[in-house]
């Protein structure tokens, strides 16, 4: 217990605690209304019993005077409204209690999921290249309301009816110490049993269940990410088994849990309202008088009222936390330590105004660079040594898997080298300065992830509604070859909306929405990483034409297959298992080069 409060301490910022704080002072209040409402029981049916205790006890006696009653009888009545009276403030402080938990709770859920997000898209790229997709999402939309709703809230019930129960328990203990012995022995060792029994089991069930959970979510990314290929091939079946099958898992831990956590209440309610009546047989037997035996025992039959709920909901919040542990130690291993892959995590959530761009005058330069990415041995890129001046362009041609976009990738930022440095008019390039320098940055990656938005808000990315430059959007697409077909094509122009993924588009009309993309924010530099490889010929000597235009004022870096988008590069760099095999212009490459020739000839019979 005490590590899931350290964790939890870790995991709130410090305005939760303080709400936190507050929480529990509501909470304190409620406890202490719950055992005066609880407490008022006895003095009642006391009265009703021996009205002449109105006139035997002090305290009766300054009331009855003070507020000039004329008869007993009145005076039982006025108890009686303000025994009711405090019942209902009782029951409004805990409704009021119950507001306050629960709106904190599912407050902190958005804050908390918010947050892990933050996390998650502060991590550097090489972080998701060993992740799924698919698991971090469900960590953001389910594990954190699961965390919520059977942690958080299961372990603000426990808190809350602990002390309630614990003022109970003083407030019968003051009335008759060995009967409360006796009942907390029955009724709290019989819960304290059970739980120890199931520990270890809801724990490891608790764990299935996560898995499962992740299982399901990564089965309908699937099913759903590769939508056109399941219908086509008529696979519709082993997608829906591969999610049944783990969904029916978590719906059965689900369940489990679920019922272990209420059947005790059957058979203890059962015991603990016996023990009620024996109790009342016992008094009858031991205490001739009636009216003593009926006070003490309405005192303790609405005492079990109360206690029994909350021992219950006790084992529940117990049981539930138990099942879940593995969800707060998932989130916290993400949110604290567990998120700092390769001390390269940044923040980026509330950056409200973006950086100044990165002085980019003269050239890019990788000096003696090389990468191997994490969990492998071995360089994926070595010794790369190469310089890019600014305003010309570079091609980067080889086989595939020879590094060439992991070389581009460094070059973006995305990787930084484990040996060597990428350096921009002699300035290196480190965690503190990769979102300067990317300002400078467009980037055309092979395949364009297009959201389900306008044209327009895919061209201006990540733009709000309101900033976006119309002006920006229409030029970027002019020069990627595509404001006609917007134009003149689509319903709506520019607010077309373009399916989720691009799906109402071609694989070449997508392409050029993502060079426009990359135009918006007019760059000084752009990255091509086989940026072209969807569009037919007569589109991509359009394209081309244009880049050629837009060369003149920018420096180009291009991965290509089909060498015949190389020809007018200033630079070619042949690239083989990781290493810079070969450099010169085209024509030179063809000239004195047999791989780069035979490259070049399977390329132009595609």
């Amino acid at each position: 217990m005490f590590d899931t409060i350290r964790k939890l301490k870790i995991i709130l910022t410090r305005r939760e605690k303080l709400q936190v704080s507050a929480l529990l002072m509501v909470i304190i209040a409620m406890a202490i209304t719950q055992a005066v409402g609880v407490a008022s029981v006895l003095p009642f049916i006391a009265l009703v019993m021996e009205p002449e205790l109105v006139y035997e006890n002090r305290w009766l006696l300054l009331v009855y005077e003070t507020f000039n009653f004329t008869s007993v009888n009145r005076f039982i009545i006025f108890a009686g409204v303000v025994m009711f009276a405090i019942i209902l403030i009782s029951n409004a402080v805990s409704a009021f209690a119950y507001f306050i938990k629960l709106r904190f709770v599912w407050m902190n859920n958005h804050r908390l999921s918010r947050r892990l997000l933050e996390k998650y898209l502060a991590m550097p790229y090489a972080y998701f290249l060993n992740q799924n997709s698919a698991d971090l999402s469900k960590n953001v939309l389910s594990e954190v309301n699961n965390l919520t709703k059977n942690f958080l809230i299961p372990l603000l019930t426990m808190f809350t009816k602990s002390l309630i129960m614990l003022f109970i328990l003083a407030m019968l203990f003051w009335v008759d110490p060995i009967i409360s012995l006796v009942a907390i022995a029955v009724l709290g060792g019989a819960y304290g049993a059970i739980y120890l029994r199931l520990k270890k089991s809801l724990r490891s069930r608790g764990k299935k269940r996560m898995q499962a959970n992740k299982m399901r979510f990564k089965a309908v990314n699937e099913a759903f990410g590769g939508i056109k290929e399941i219908k086509v091939l008529n696979r519709e079946s082993f997608f829906l088994h591969k999610y049944s099958t783990e969904s029916f898992k978590h719906a059965r831990l689900i369940s489990w849990n679920a019922v272990i956590g209420q059947i005790p209440r059957f058979a203890l309610e059962a015991i603990a309202f016996g023990g009620i009546i024996i109790f009342v047989l016992v008094l009858l037997l031991t205490r001739e008088d009636a009216r003593q035996v009926i006070p003490l025992a309405s005192l303790f039959a609405f005492a079990g009222y109360r206690l029994m709920p909350a021992l219950q909901e006790i084992f529940t919040s117990f049981t539930s936390m138990q099942f879940n542990q593995a969800v707060l130690d998932r989130i916290y291993r993400d949110i604290t330590s567990g998120m700092q892959a390769e001390g390269q995590s940044r923040a980026v959530a509330s950056q409200k105004k973006l950086p100044e761009p990165l002085s980019f005058i003269s050239e890019i330069m990788l000096d003696d660079v090389s990468y191997n990415y994490p969990n492998t041995n071995y360089p994926v890129i070595s010794d790369i040594n190469l310089k890019i001046k600014r305003n010309t362009s570079v091609a980067f041609v080889g086989p595939t898997g020879a590094g060439k976009t992991t070389l581009v990738d460094i070059i973006l930022g995305l990787l930084l080298p484990q040996q060597g440095a990428l350096l921009v008019d002699g300035h290196k390039v480190n965690i503190e300065s990769i979102n300067r320098w990317q300002q400078n940055l467009g980037y055309v990656p092979q395949n364009i992830y297009l959201s389900d938005d306008t044209v327009a808000n895919n061209i201006a990315f990540g733009i709000p509604d309101g900033k976006i430059d119309r002006l920006a959007v229409e030029r970027a697409a002019k020069v990627a070859n595509i404001h006609d077909f917007i134009i003149n094509e689509l319903p709506d122009g520019y607010d077309t909306l373009v399916g989720e993924r691009g799906i109402r588009l071609s694989g070449g009309q997508r392409q050029r929405i993502g060079i426009a993309r990359a135009l918006y924010h007019d760059p000084l530099v752009l990255v091509f990483d086989e940026a072209t490889s969807a569009l037919d010929g007569v589109t991509e000597a359009a394209v081309l034409s244009a880049m050629d235009n837009a060369a003149k004022q920018k420096t180009l870096i291009l991965i290509a297959h089909r060498l015949v988008t190389v020809k007018n590069c200033d630079i070619v760099y042949m690239i083989d298992r990781g290493k810079i095999v070969a450099r010169g212009t085209y024509d030179e490459l063809m000239a004195t080069n047999k791989q780069f020739k035979a490259m070049a000839r399977t390329s132009l019979q595609k």
